[in-house]
């Protein structure tokens, strides 16, 4: 059985064993003229193109994709799952079928239960990762592409409990599911050489003393919102160490186990929003610097930060700003990351024309490592389904240690379209 067929099957067993008995006690605890059992089938087809302005003219994306989702209803029980078909000029091994999600719902009046393949997000940081530990990132494209579609789903199984102001959540994952990295060398955003051959293969095994699990308490109160959170993962995003091959040098990702203790809130404030999270990371790893290869990998303390202000400003503006950091505990020289590290977002947002022209830029920038990713963007909806977009993605970076530095050429004009069903 191959790793895609498993991870399938995983992700759907859960399903097949609660199916059946959930199907039948949500039938017996309404009427049978209540239960729906029609599918409800929406989704979209979307085409994006880009052409690097630093790159000679040359192609960084060219995909085309349906997205599907189906949906069941049967009393308290919903059944959901969505798949993209994908066609990509540039990747051709992204090229084919992927089920995206495919989960059983149960909603009961002070209990949940979700089964399957599906989307878990924590926390009320916008694009970025502080206690949103769970869903992995695909960085095929980097950034480059709705943030939305880099989350990706796991294997899971969540249970809710909850009435009007409190809520638990709690979350098993069963299977190791990594970051998705540009490995492959004609990819513009690939992160290795071409003289650098890449060894994989050292996830972590599938058995129960792997499994990721945590909880997450949530208050509703009068005018705020808050949480706490207690997470045991896996760092998904890989440790590189680098050695000398037969045939040069190869790059081997490593995994490890981590713990994260978080808390995040919200506090409307007339037009403003204000939110923060904050997150304690026991015995997290760190990528070494290229000399110190051979030193043994340890783990560390780091705490990080964020908050952040939404203005809902008159005439149609958006206004959102985010400040966050990160402190490591006990910081050796030889850690590639510096010691503490800060990172700004902004977002800029305005509406034209009735709301059919909406204007947005969003920006990261790189404080420490004095690098920038800023996306501009016009969404023109020439119908309540089709929309036209438009925009360009300016990339830099002064220093090699800033995280956009290898991407320090991709700058890139990209147009978009987009039909909904």
């Amino acid at each position: 059985m191959n790793a895609y067929i498993k991870s399938l099957y995983l992700g759907l067993l859960p399903c097949f064993m609660w199916g059946s008995s959930l199907r039948a006690k949500a039938q017996d605890d309404i009427p049978a003229s209540d239960v729906k059992q029609e599918w409800r089938i929406k989704g979209f087809v979307d085409t994006y193109h880009a052409l690097g302005v630093n790159q000679s003219g040359r192609w960084m994306s060219s995909r085309t994709r349906l997205r599907g989702e189906l949906a069941r209803d049967v009393g308290k029980a919903t059944l959901f799952t969505s798949f993209n078909a994908v066609y990509n000029a540039l990747l051709p091994s992204h090229t084919g079928f992927e089920l995206r999600e495919a989960y059983l719902d149960y909603h009961d009046t002070h209990w949940s239960m979700r089964a399957g393949r599906q989307l878990i997000l924590w926390g009320v940081a916008d694009a970025v990762r502080i206690t949103d530990l769970i869903a992995p990132m695909d960085y095929t494209e980097f950034l480059a592409q709705d943030y939305d579609d880099i989350r990706m789903p796991v294997n899971a199984l969540r249970l809710g409990f909850f009435n009007e102001k409190v809520r638990l959540d709690l979350v098993a994952v069963p299977t190791f599911t990594p970051f998705r990295l540009p490995i492959d060398t004609s990819n513009p955003w690939s992160v290795l050489p071409e003289s650098v051959m890449w060894q994989g293969g050292n996830e972590p095994a599938l058995r129960l003393s792997n499994v990721e699990y945590g909880g997450r308490l949530s208050f509703t109160l009068p005018r705020l919102d808050f949480s706490l959170s207690a997470l045991h993962t896996w760092g998904k995003m890989p440790i590189i160490s680098y050695a000398q091959g037969a045939k040069g040098l190869v790059a081997t990702p490593h995994y490890y186990r981590m713990g994260v203790l978080g808390i995040d809130f919200s506090k409307p404030l007339g037009l403003v929003v204000l939110r923060g999270e904050g997150a304690c990371l026991l015995d997290k790893h760190f990528s070494y610097r290229t000399d110190a290869q051979m030193t043994p990998q340890q783990g560390f303390t780091s705490l990080s930060g964020l908050i952040g202000v939404d203005w809902y400003a008159p005439h149609q503006w958006t206004v959102m700003a985010q400040v966050s950091a990160e402190r490591i505990l006990g910081y050796k020289a030889y850690v590639a990351q510096r010691a503490t590290t800060t990172l700004i977002t902004l977002s800029l947002t305005k509406k034209l024309m009735n709301d059919q022209l909406a204007l947005s830029d969003f920006t990261y920038w790189d404080v420490t490592g004095q690098g920038w990713f800023s996306r501009f963007s016009a969404d023109y909806a020439l119908t309540d389904e089709i929309h036209l977009m438009l925009g360009f993605d300016l990339l830099g970076a002064e220093s090699s240690s800033s995280l956009f530095y290898p991407y320090r050429r991709n700058s890139e004009l990209w147009l978009k379209a987009k039909y909904s069903f």
